[in-house]
């Protein structure tokens, strides 16, 4: 594999990524940019390691009766070492799917990253520097401007996602296997 190939999650579908590459662009500590799958992890756990504790995960799961809205659910005040099992146990079903969205975000400070459709992310960090630098160790290019996969998008090269199962799991799995931690499910509406 090429390291600068641009790999696909599993549930995101697409005929051709075009000129899309692995990408961030930086303003002060305000980040956004687009991540091969097998970058997702690795970009989640250096923002866990960087981030202030406590740390709070979360999730946006499509609502049934409406796929553009979304119900969101929090687990807070996680240790570092919950955040990382949390990683380990749900990451594989996170990255991969298609139709969710997640992230994780410190209790104490105002940091933040989320991953969102089509293998985009937004961050913001206190440790700006060491983030960046984590994300290049990784092969994310930082750069002004990048090409995302909405921007290779045609008639003849439609885009898609969908829901997978890893391990016999679905993201609509997350909320139930975190109730006794503590998950929940944000009321606001």
């Amino acid at each position: 594999m090429n390291s600068r190939e641009f790999i696909l999650c599993q549930g995101v579908s697409l005929r051709s990524t075009g000129k899309v590459s692995s990408a961030f662009s930086r303003e002060d500590g305000s980040f956004s940019g687009i991540l091969s799958a097998q970058q997702i992890i690795p970009a989640a756990k250096a923002f866990i390691k960087d981030a202030k504790a406590p740390i709070f995960f979360f999730v946006e799961l499509p609502k049934e009766d409406d796929s553009e809205m979304y119900d969101v659910y929090y687990l807070d005040n996680c240790t570092k070492p919950v955040a990382e099992a949390i990683i380990k146990r749900f990451g594989d079903v996170l990255v991969n799917d298609g139709i969710s969205r997640f992230g994780f975000g410190s209790n104490s400070e105002e940091e933040e990253i989320y991953f969102t459709d089509y293998q985009e992310f937004s961050a913001y960090i206190g440790n700006a520097d060491k983030f960046a630098a984590s994300l290049k160790k990784i092969g994310v290019e930082q750069t002004e401007k990048f090409c995302t996969l909405w921007d290779e998008m045609s008639d003849d090269n439609m885009g898609c996602l969908s829901m997978v199962e890893v391990n016999g799991e679905t993201v609509f799995d997350i909320p139930d296997a975190l109730k006794d931690a503590g998950m929940y499910k944000d009321r606001k509406e």
